[in-house]
């Protein structure tokens, strides 16, 4: 059994970049969601919006382990259009059963980053805590190095797994009393 492990979607390699960067941090697998079908070239990006916009479940390829296997995991994602990109967002909702710890990168051009970590907590049913966005140019220039080594200490501080509930974030509505 893995008690973490990163498991991340890359269509351009910025994001594979950023997951190994975290995954050498943790000293843990590392694990990749690709596409059945390649998304390079215009067509590419024009699926990449449409499956987005439409909210769309699209195929994906995980030859990963079984998420029950792993105690904590680390997703990582881009972010198309101001969403957490269709693959993920796909892997997710399938494996909307994994009850371990939840943690999420979201990479983004400008925006959409904290918009993920809200659909990610719709995909599973929790938010995933904690969260970290990172912009590409950082990633590309080595200064998210630094955030991503504070976000590795997080994770390796944190004491439960699985908590009885997380840290609900500031940007989701209030909790019901």
């Amino acid at each position: 059994m893995h008690n973490t492990a990163v498991v991340f979607y890359s269509r351009t390699g910025t994001t594979r970049q950023a997951a190994q960067m975290l995954a050498d941090r943790l000293d843990c697998p590392i694990f990749e969601i690709e596409d059945t079908v390649s998304r390079s070239g215009l067509w590419g990006d024009v699926r990449c919006v449409f499956d987005n916009v439409l909210q769309r479940h699209v195929p994906y390829r995980y030859t990963g382990p079984a998420l029950a296997d792993c105690e904590n995991l680390v997703v990582m994602a881009p972010i198309w259009v101001g969403h957490l990109a269709a693959p993920m967002r796909s892997f997710l909702k399938d494996n909307r059963k994994f009850q371990g710890g939840l943690a999420a990168v979201a990479v983004m051009a400008a925006r959409g980053g904290f918009r993920a970590a809200e659909e990610i907590a719709m995909a599973v049913g929790r938010p995933p805590h904690p969260v970290l966005v990172l912009l590409q140019r950082e990633i590309a220039d080595g200064e998210a190095l630094q955030d991503l080594n504070d976000f590795a200490a997080s994770l390796q501080n944190q004491v439960p797994a699985n908590p009885p509930q997380a840290p609900r974030p500031a940007w989701l509505s209030p909790n019901e009393a």
